[in-house]
């Protein structure tokens, strides 16, 4: 009996290692492929800055080749707010408008 359970056993463990390697093989085939296709973590794409409205809600303005975008981030996704190179990171703070 203890001997047909430590055949389940060591089958089991095998197996698992089996799939573990064949996991890892995956991922370095995966990592090599991205390297032979010009596919890098170090894009071109930079955070100039983010300012955080609330818990859920930011504004970022990135930069990607040459150009700088302001996109707002929320829990439904992500909005374009304004895509140039003109934005004026000297510029003061928004003020809001007088009260009437």
């Amino acid at each position: 009996m203890q001997s047909g359970m430590l055949a389940m056993l060591m089958q089991s463990l095998l197996g698992l290692a089996f799939v573990l390697g064949l996991f890892a093989l995956l991922v370095w085939g995966m990592r090599r492929f991205q390297e032979r296709q010009g596919i890098s973590n170090n894009s071109d794409f930079r955070v100039v800055r983010k300012i955080h409205i609330d818990q859920r809600n930011s504004i970022v303005e990135i930069t990607h080749q040459g150009q700088q975008y302001l996109l707002a981030l929320s829990p439904g996704g992500v909005a374009q707010l304004r895509a140039d190179h003109t934005i004026n990171h000297k510029s003061e703070p928004y003020a809001a408008p007088p009260e009437q």
